[in-house]
């Protein structure tokens, strides 16, 4: 517990995050800390943290997580941390508010801009393989339901016409019925003696 309270500590010095709380008490003649977009202090921890405490979290917890993140990317757009949460946010598997293609294209962003140390790189890679894995999954599977429909189309094609043969064959079947009726009663003419 004291490890993730300081873990949490290192990644709000990391990034120079300053509550909002706290700049309004700060003396006038003193302009409050300006948000820094440092990826040396950020471990790849950070990122783990994060993942471990969010997929733990209920979906209240979750959306609250992504109100937060979407707050401080607002005020500084380049907070790799909370860039990187946003990634986990839409695309852990545990996410309640999943957004996989979102998660692929904003990690596929800060993997170009190569600001990332290497337990960083190392993490986020890993991250995007399964990001991509998860898309390709996807992909392949909503052409299911269309090969599904095609299917059952074919199925109620193929139910029609086994109905009209099956009609065709009770009414052959009548037919050699009556037939044999006709052949058999003129069969017992023939067999009775005339007067």
């Amino acid at each position: 517990m004291k490890t993730r309270t300081l873990l949490l500590l290192w990644a709000c010095l990391g990034t120079a995050c300053v509550s909002p709380a706290s700049q309004t008490n700060l003396p006038a003649n003193i302009n409050p800390p300006v948000k820094v977009n440092s990826t040396k202090n950020i471990d790849a921890i950070e990122f783990l943290t994060f993942a471990e405490t969010f997929s733990n979290s209920p979906a209240d917890s979750q959306k609250q997580a992504l109100i937060e993140t979407n707050r401080v990317l607002g005020l500084n757009p380049d907070d790799l941390l909370h860039r990187m949460k946003l990634v986990m946010i839409y695309g852990l598997p545990s996410s309640s508010l999943p957004d996989t293609p979102k998660a692929q294209n904003l990690l596929q962003q800060i993997l170009q801009e190569g600001i990332l140390e290497n337990s960083q790189l190392a993490f986020s890679n890993l991250l995007f393989d399964h990001l991509v894995m998860i898309n390709k999954v996807a992909k392949s599977n909503s052409g299911d339901p269309k090969r599904l429909e095609s299917l059952q189309q074919k199925n109620e094609a193929l139910q029609i016409k086994l109905d009209a043969t099956q009609q065709k064959l009770e009414a052959a079947q009548q037919k050699l019925d009556e037939l044999k009726k006709i052949e058999k009663s003129m069969g017992e003419r023939e067999a009775t003696p005339k007067k």
